[in-house]
């Protein structure tokens, strides 16, 4: 039997939640969806969680909350969701593990493409840090 798997979904809506709500059923992925930074702090450090989605508006410019993460769950894959990109702030979020940096523009399909590889991931694979490039469009 595999082991129940959870994914935490940190935005202030639910947006992703409920539009990924399909594929997650699919994959039999446990869903927990937080609305602050508090909230998934506190839910980090009290559950298992495998990957967590952070919509980058609750990070602001500051990746800085992606550090204190990886203080509590260092090999926790992180993929960020962001509304519009900007190198500065893609650089800055890539400085800190992060698994996949997904832009709202790539559709749907890309992010659960991205969380499907995070969920399989295994730790033992030889790549980089970063296993899922963003586009340059």
């Amino acid at each position: 039997m595999v082991p129940e798997r959870t994914i935490l979904i940190a935005e202030p809506t639910e947006t992703l939640s409920e539009e990924l709500r399909p594929f997650l059923s699919e994959t039999d992925l446990n869903l927990i969806h937080r609305r602050t930074v508090k909230e998934t702090l506190m839910t980090l450090q009290n559950m298992s969680v495998d990957v967590l989605l952070l919509n980058s508006c609750l990070l602001e410019e500051d990746c800085g909350f992606i550090s204190i993460i990886r203080g509590i769950a260092e090999d926790m894959r992180i993929i960020i969701c962001a509304e519009n990109n900007t190198p500065e702030f893609e650089s800055n979020a890539r400085q800190q593990r992060i698994f996949y940096y997904h832009i709202k523009s790539f559709g749907t399909q890309d992010l659960e493409m991205a969380i499907s590889n995070a969920i399989n991931y295994s730790p033992h694979h030889t790549g980089g840090s970063s296993h899922a490039t963003s586009r340059e469009d």
